[in-house]
């Protein structure tokens, strides 16, 4: 696989971008997490013989856990070194 050549500064841009869609992506976990557990908590419903605001915060946030991490690697991390190439030249 051909890599172009990133900049170093580049590459930190780059570090930063995947750093705000993890956070993004760990936000809105906990947000549907959260917000399954307290508007689901006054139902009666079972799935499995657990009740449904477990099923839905626990398993359905593992699934989206799953999901959320597939996408933004796929979408938004980058394969490089961050060895800046520049000064390993300029050493040798």
């Amino acid at each position: 696989m051909s890599q172009h050549k990133i900049s170093y500064k580049e590459k930190f841009r780059l570090m930063d971008r995947e750093a705000l869609s993890t956070l993004i992506c760990a936000v809105v976990i906990t947000a549907v997490f959260w917000l399954s557990i307290f508007l689901l908590k006054d139902y009666q419903t079972t799935l499995l013989k657990m009740p449904l605001w477990f099923v839905v915060s626990c398993i359905g946030g593992y699934l989206l856990s799953v999901i959320g991490v597939i996408f933004i690697v796929r979408r938004y991390f980058v394969n490089f070194d961050l060895d800046d190439e520049d000064e390993n030249n300029a050493n040798r």
